[in-house]
């Protein structure tokens, strides 16, 4: 069973999301059209949902990202934001196939300003490192100079593939605002950009070291850079079974004791309401902060209890078991028990129980007809 998101409004994260199999489909484009879909679809989607950006860098295989969630949803923005990106690039690219890997996005959470500042520093400074560049405002892709920070606006307009223009939804110009992280002008306040560009410049240089001393020299001009073939593939693997963090604190050891007790805690309430859940036990609330229970399976009287402002039906019992969760079935073919218990459903599939859904007891799962129709399980195995 993997761990429960913990997203809460306000937080700084270092997003990393990759290509399937390594391939360069986010290779920058002479004509600028991928740089054009990535700021587009960024600047779309972090007004939807109030996301703050800081810093990006998008290398062919891959993109960093620093961004402050100020809401609470970056599951939501990085799920909508990713899939245009992708069906843009599928069209523009011709590409048949998915284009970010199946594997989660890294979703790191950044405890303080010294994390802020390495990550920061680590993401301008990839191409760098990779050998690619002398100067990360030398890469003809999508990224920021340390300068933009807390200062540049960067307009775009709506891209000629993908994007109907006769949809409202896609307006035909918008902007995103390049902002200081949060904790920087917290804990150095008018010294914040003096302090990020000291750190930046001085990650750059170590990158540069580092890449002459691994021998990898900037072989190519930028202009060559956009003429690698898309189907090519990167030939470095990260190791198997190395590390995925959760939270990262930048060498702050008073911090990371911090993070790590608070991410302790929320676990444990988590784990006490799910098994009350199990037992249909309703009065134990979920933890702030909690996702896919919170976001897309259970009503809100039934996450915070009396917090939540919302009430319980009429009649109610706060011992009585629950109802399963109803499924709709989108596939092509009768929908097997292991589809529902091995978690291989899509939330796109599910419908979030609604009052009436929490009052009956759990059955035995039926297969049979299930074929476009809603499927009734133990919502208590997702």
């Amino acid at each position: 069973m993997s761990l429960p998101r913990h997203i809460l409004g306000g937080v700084t994260w270092f997003i990393t999301r990759r290509v399937t199999r390594r391939h360069f489909l986010l290779r920058p484009d002479a004509d600028g059209t991928v740089q054009q879909i990535y700021w587009y679809c960024t600047a779309v989607m972090a007004a939807k949902f109030g996301i703050e950006l800081h810093a990006v860098q998008m290398l062919s295989t891959h993109l960093h990202e620093v961004l402050t969630d100020m809401r609470g949803v970056l599951p939501s923005f990085l799920g909508q934001r990713n899939r245009l990106v992708a069906n843009a690039v599928k069209v523009h690219r011709n590409w048949p196939e998915e284009v970010f890997q199946r594997a989660a996005a890294s979703c790191v959470q950044l405890h303080g300003a010294d994390a802020v500042l390495k990550e920061i520093g680590y993401t301008l400074a990839n191409v760098v490192d990779a050998g690619l560049v002398e100067h990360p405002e030398q890469w003809p892709g999508v990224t920021v100079s340390v300068n933009d920070i807390g200062e540049r606006i960067i307009e775009v307009e709506r891209p000629s593939v993908y994007f109907d223009p006769e949809n409202p939804q896609w307006p035909e110009r918008v902007s995103i605002r390049i902002t200081m992280p949060p904790a920087l002008i917290e804990t150095f306040g008018a010294k914040a950009k003096e302090v990020l560009v000291s750190s930046v410049h001085a990650a750059v240089e170590r990158a540069r070291e580092a890449a002459r001393s691994a021998g990898r020299f900037v072989k190519t001009s930028a202009a060559k850079l956009c003429k690698v073939p898309i189907t090519r593939q990167s030939t470095g693997f990260s190791p198997f079974g190395s590390r995925n963090p959760t939270f990262a604190t930048g060498g702050n050891n008073e911090m990371a004791t911090k993070a790590r007790a608070e991410r302790k805690q929320f676990h444990e309430l988590y784990r006490r309401a799910l098994d009350a859940l199990k037992k249909g036990i309703t009065d134990i609330p979920f933890p702030s902060g909690t996702w896919r229970w919170a976001r897309e399976l259970l009503p809100d009287w039934l996450l915070g209890g009396a917090a939540s402002g919302s009430k319980p039906p009429e009649g109610h019992s706060p011992e009585r078991p629950l109802r399963s969760v109803s499924v709709e079935s989108r596939t092509r073919r009768p929908l097997a028990a292991n589809d529902v218990a091995g978690s291989r459903l899509w939330p796109s599939r599910m419908r979030r129980f609604s009052p009436a859904d929490a009052a009956l007891t759990v059955g035995p799962t039926s297969t049979e007809g299930t074929q476009g129709r809603r499927l009734r399980s133990d919502p208590l195995i997702f």
